[in-house]
C-alpha cells in the first residue's frame, strides 16, 4: 500500500547513547501524525495516530482506484469555485454564456455562493429553491436549476465533492407547464405587416415563408438564394452589447425553402433599400472563449440593416432595439398586445426618463413566424421528415412532439376504409336491418358434418 505516516515530534531513528527517540524541532507543535507518499494526495496531518492509519488506508485504497476525494478541495466556497474555476473555462458559446451568465450569478451565487461545496447537500438545494423561486418564473428556474446542476457536476468530475447532490432522486427539477406552439392566423400575418416600418416587413416574410429565426433573418443575404432554396449559414448574434456573425444555432447550416413569391418580394424590396456590407467579428462555438478583438471577422451583403449604417455594428439589426421599437409598437397597433405601460420619472438636473412596461407573452415574440411557417408546411400535406430538415432539426420527433397540433386532423382516412370492410357498398345498413328481421335457419348436424373439411394429424 503505498503511504507511509511520519511521527513529526520525534526523529525516526534513536539517539545511540541513550536508546531512545529525539524530540524533533517541531515538538509540542502543531499535529504530529503526518500522511505523506499517497500518489495524486496532499500530505495530511493528525492529532493522533490512529486517525492518522484509518486516513492512510481509505485514501491510499481510493487512490489506487482513482475515487479518491480530498476533503480539503471541497472546502471551497460555491462563488469562489465559479468564479475561479467553472467559469473562466467554460466552453459554451458566447450567447449562450451569456444568457447563463445572468441566471448563475443573479440567481445562484446571491443565495447559496457563502456554502462550502461539500456543505452543499439536499436541504441546502431546497432551501435555495425556496429562495429563488420568489423571484424568477418557474420556467426560468427550471433552467437555473439545471446551471446549478452542472456547477456541481463539473466540481464533482473536479475529485472536489464525491457525489452531485442534483443526482439525489428526491430532487426533482421544477417542471414547467407544457404550451403549445402558437401560430398566426393570415389576418394576423396581414395585420403585423402592414403595421411594421416598409423597411422591415422582408423580415416577417422570411420568417413565414422560409422559417428563419430573428438572428438568421438578421444575417439574410440575396446572395444566400438558390434558386428555390435558401443557405441558411450565419446569424447576428449579440454578445455584451456588442454584435457579431456566427453560425446558425447548434453550429447547423441548413437549407430552408425559397418560394418564388419570396423571392420576388426579395428582389423588390432590394430596388427600395438596396443591400449594405456589414463586417462583424466572427463568433466561432468552437473558440467561445477568444477575445472579442481577436475574432477574425467576416464582411456580408446584409438585406436589412438599420437607417444608420455607420458604427461599429455597421448597420447590422440589434435584437432589443428591433424588438422594443419596431416588433412590439407594430404588435400593438395589430392589436396583437395591449397597449404598454409608461411611467415617467422625474430626475432633479437631469432629463425626464420614461420607462415602458410592454406586455408581449413569450409567444408573440418573433419565433411565432417560425411555428406559423411550421402551421403551414404541415397543413399542406408535407412530411414531418422535410419540414424538420427545413428547420434545421436534427431529430424529426422533437419536431413531431412541438408541431403535432398543426397537423391535419389524422384518422379520417383509416376511418373510412376501416367502415368500407364492415358494410361494404351501398345499402349496407339495410342489409343487416333485414338480416335481424329474418328468423335464423341452422344446418342440420348431417350437412354441419358434411361442411367440415377433416385435415389429416390435427
Amino acid at each position: 500500500m503505498p503511504g507511509y505516516i511520519e511521527d513529526r515530534w520525534y526523529t525516526k531513528k534513536p539517539d545511540p547513547a541513550t536508546g531512545k527517540k529525539r524530540k524533533t524541532a517541531r515538538h509540542g507543535q502543531g499535529k504530529r501524525w503526518r500522511v505523506a507518499g499517497i500518489p495524486g494526495v496532499r500530505d495530511r496531518s493528525f492529532d493522533r495516530e490512529a486517525d492518522a492509519k484509518a486516513w492512510l488506508k481509505e485514501s491510499a485504497t481510493d487512490a489506487t482506484r482513482g475515487t479518491f476525494y480530498d476533503p480539503r478541495d471541497g472546502a471551497i466556497t460555491l462563488r469562489e469555485y465559479v468564479e475561479q474555476h467553472w467559469w473562466p473555462h467554460l466552453r459554451k458559446p458566447p450567447s449562450t454564456k451569456e444568457s447563463m451568465k445572468r441566471r448563475v450569478f443573479l440567481h445562484i451565487l446571491p443565495h447559496v455562493g457563502h456554502l462550502p461545496l461539500n456543505r452543499i447537500g439536499h436541504d441546502e438545494i431546497l432551501a435555495w429553491q425556496t429562495k429563488a423561486e420568489r423571484s424568477i418564473e418557474v420556467s426560468t428556474l427550471a433552467t437555473t436549476w439545471r446551471h446549478f446542476s452542472s456547477i456541481m457536476q463539473a466540481a464533482h468530475k473536479a475529485k472536489r465533492i464525491p457525489a452531485n447532490p442534483f443526482r439525489d432522486e428526491d430532487l426533482k427539477a421544477p417542471s414547467v407547464p407544457k404550451s403549445k406552439a402558437k401560430a398566426w392566423s393570415p389576418e394576423t400575418v396581414m395585420a403585423v405587416r402592414q403595421a411594421l416600418p416598409a423597411r422591415y416587413r422582408i423580415l416577417l416574410d422570411l420568417g413565414i415563408a422560409a422559417g428563419l429565426r430573428q438572428g438568421e433573418a438578421f444575417a439574410f443575404s440575396p446572395d444566400d438564394i438558390d434558386g428555390d432554396e435558401i443557405r441558411v449559414v450565419r446569424q447576428v448574434v449579440r454578445i455584451n452589447s456588442r454584435l457579431g456573425f456566427a453560425p446558425p444555432k447548434g453550429n447547423k447550416e441548413r437549407i430552408a425553402p425559397c418560394p418564388p413569391a419570396l423571392a420576388r418580394a426579395v428582389k423588390e424590396y432590394a430596388n427600395f433599400f438596396p443591400a449594405v456590407e456589414v463586417t462583424l467579428p466572427w463568433v466561432d462555438p468552437d473558440r467561445p472563449n477568444l477575445a472579442w478583438e481577436d475574432r477574425p471577422r467576416r464582411t456580408c451583403r446584409l438585406l436589412v440593416t438599420t437607417i444608420r449604417t455607420s458604427g461599429k455594428s455597421g448597420g447590422a439589426m440589434n435584437r432589443t432595439y428591433f424588438d422594443d421599437h419596431v416588433w412590439k409598437p407594430a404588435l400593438v397597433e395589430a392589436g396583437v398586445i395591449p397597449e404598454p405601460e409608461v411611467e415617467t420619472v422625474r430626475r432633479p438636473g437631469k432629463a425626464t426618463l420614461k420607462r415602458v412596461r410592454w406586455n408581449m407573452p413569450r409567444e408573440e415574440g418573433f419565433h411565432v413566424t417560425r411555428h406559423t411557417f411550421a402551421s403551414i408546411v404541415l397543413q399542406s400535406g408535407e412530411t414531418v421528415t422535410q419540414l424538420a430538415a427545413w428547420l434545421g432539426h436534427s431529430d424529426p420527433a422533437f419536431t413531431l412532439r412541438t408541431y403535432v397540433h398543426f397537423m391535419p386532423k389524422s384518422g379520417s382516412k383509416g376511418l373510412a376504409a376501416l367502415g368500407e370492410w364492415v358494410a361494404p357498398g351501398a345499402g349496407g345498413a339495410a342489409a343487416l336491418s333485414a338480416a335481424s328481421d329474418s328468423p335464423q335457419i341452422l344446418p342440420s348436424a348431417r350437412s354441419s358434418i358434411d361442411s367440415v373439411d377433416v385435415i389429416p394429424g390435427h
